[in-house]
């Protein structure tokens, strides 16, 4: 395992290397190639039973617990510090498959509403100037009340709206002026980071298909229902596409 930034409350990025078999990654990228032409909308995300099967075939693995387990460990004592009580609702999987054909899924800065943030890559885009790295600011938000929450989610959203070819300056940029690291997603690894307090994004895939799982752990529940509305409303839309899929009739 390697840590960036481990003194800092929380670690702002551990990364455990090597967990997810070459075996596991090629089962589970067979099973998306088998379905992944039909997914609409285009975006690639899927918050569906899918992406739950594959965190409990992940699971099965002992390296795999160890690192889930260490990374919910400090996630819950920072939690703790910050006076907050977790609910026991599970964790929401999501998968994340995008290609140059998907410019309107990067670059967009933002906050997660959960505290913990699990990102498996399971396939690399090209190797290119953006092949989907992930993109984390070094500087971690504090003392965050539902209202500050909020705001920030709001400006984000705003700027998520920007033309493509802004919101691209503004990461090179960034880079450039060493507020936010690049992080090579290497499939096997999994990297854990605090998403509530940490300003993430991701590089555009020039060429091929980044393709990951993100899991995610204890919502605080300072969203207001910014984000529990979308998200219900995504579940519900896969559901009602993978019904479709099932009843199609097979050539």
């Amino acid at each position: 395992m390697r840590d960036y930034d481990i003194d800092a409350e929380p670690p702002r990025l551990q990364v455990f290397e090597g967990v997810v078999t070459r075996h596991l990654l090629d089962e589970i990228n067979a099973t998306i190639d088998a379905s992944r032409e039909t997914w609409r909308p285009a975006d690639g995300r899927r918050a569906t039973q899918a992406a739950r099967r594959f965190a409990d075939m992940l699971r099965q693995n002992e390296g795999f617990q160890l690192a889930e387990r260490q990374a919910c460990e400090i996630s819950r004592r920072w939690a703790r510090k910050a006076g907050w009580e977790l609910n026991g609702e599970p964790p929401l999987c999501v998968l994340r498959c995008v290609n140059s054909g998907l410019p309107a899924q990067s670059h967009l800065r933002h906050y997660d509403s959960h505290i913990l943030t699990l990102l498996i890559p399971l396939q690399q885009a090209q190797a290119t100037q953006e092949n989907g790295d992930l993109i984390l600011y070094r500087r971690q938000r504090h003392a965050v009340t539902a209202m500050s929450n909020i705001v920030a989610k709001i400006r984000l959203i705003l700027l998520r709206n920007l033309p493509f070819v802004i919101r691209r300056a503004q990461t090179f940029r960034h880079l450039a002026e060493h507020l936010c690291d690049r992080i090579a997603c290497v499939p096997g690894n999994v990297y854990a980071f605090n998403g509530f307090v940490t300003l993430h994004a991701n590089l555009h895939a020039e060429a091929g298909e980044r393709r990951s799982l993100i899991v995610h752990y204890y919502d605080p529940g300072l969203t207001a229902g910014l984000s529990t509305v979308p998200r219900a409303c995504r579940a519900l839309r896969d559901r009602l596409l993978d019904a479709l899929q099932h009843t199609r009739p097979r050539a």
